[in-house]
């Protein structure tokens, strides 16, 4: 396994297209654990709220799949 940094604007991508399968099959295939820290994570979150591509609710389940398939370095 290799560990990647994707940059927020990509995560912030598929969370806003309600399809991540295309990103999480990249890494699947390419042996990928990308590594995300408060940050990043915070940066997507408010994206997705601000713009009002997801209520809180919705952000929130976004941040947690995040975190369930990255490495968090804090």
């Amino acid at each position: 396994m290799y560990r990647i940094i994707i940059d927020a604007n990509v995560w912030i991508k598929y969370a806003r297209a309600k399809d991540i399968a295309p990103l999480l099959n990249r890494l699947l295939t390419y042996h990928l654990v990308p590594i995300v820290n408060n940050y990043l994570l915070s940066e997507v979150f408010d994206a997705i709220v601000e713009n009002k591509w997801m209520h809180e609710r919705g952000a929130n389940r976004i941040i947690d799949f995040i975190m369930k398939i990255a490495v968090t370095d804090i």
